[in-house]
């Protein structure tokens, strides 16, 4: 019936304020969009700062499956096995 995947997702230091603290999610999820909505419903604070108003990944945000940044991977090349490691990296800017 469900084919999904337990998978970790890594919550970046300067976001865990947004998930109470937790450096880990741990998920069901079949492919990273399973994931990514996952996390737009049961962490509202977090997808806040992750998507943008269209349901996106915000362009500073990068995604990385197990150590691979998916953005421009075909869907799919992003589906998840079980033992994943989804990190989330906001991007530093500075001057």
């Amino acid at each position: 019936m469900s084919n999904r995947s337990s998978v970790t997702v890594v919550v970046p230091s300067s976001l865990r304020e947004l998930t109470g603290g937790r450096t880990r999610l741990q998920l069901q999820a079949r492919s990273v969009e399973e994931a990514l909505a996952q996390i737009r419903e049961s962490e509202p604070l977090l997808a806040g700062r992750l998507f943008a108003d269209g349901g996106e990944v915000r362009g500073f945000i990068n995604v990385f499956v197990d150590g691979t940044e998916i953005r421009h991977l075909e869907p799919a090349c992003r589906e998840l096995r079980s033992g994943a490691v989804v990190t989330i990296v906001p991007s530093v800017a500075g001057g």
